[in-house]
């Protein structure tokens, strides 16, 4: 249940700087995570804009992208991020034994 309370709260969190989408200051001063049972790591890696421990806690991947994006990371800052959580595939073409 507590990973459903995760996306939810992360999801709300950049749905609520596109809805009140104003020019001054932090859009999303105002957001609330309380409101959410989340666990303490949870909790944790939300308040600190954690992308790596998202990552390891389960968060969808395209949610990943939108709050890196509406966080205020560029592309390749959060790549470099999780780049030690990929495991490089090994490819030969179907010629090749």
């Amino acid at each position: 249940m507590s990973l459903y309370q995760l996306h939810r709260c992360v999801y709300d969190w950049v749905r609520a700087g596109e809805v009140n989408s104003d020019t001054a200051g932090d859009r999303r001063a105002g957001f609330d995570a309380s409101a959410y049972e989340l666990t303490d790591e949870e909790r944790k890696a939300f308040e600190n804009k954690d992308v790596a421990a998202f990552y390891q806690l389960g968060l969808h991947e395209v949610l990943l992208n939108r709050f890196c994006r509406a966080a205020g990371f560029a592309r390749d800052d959060y790549r470099k991020i999780l780049e030690p959580f990929g495991v490089k595939e090994k490819r030969r073409g179907r010629w090749q034994r």
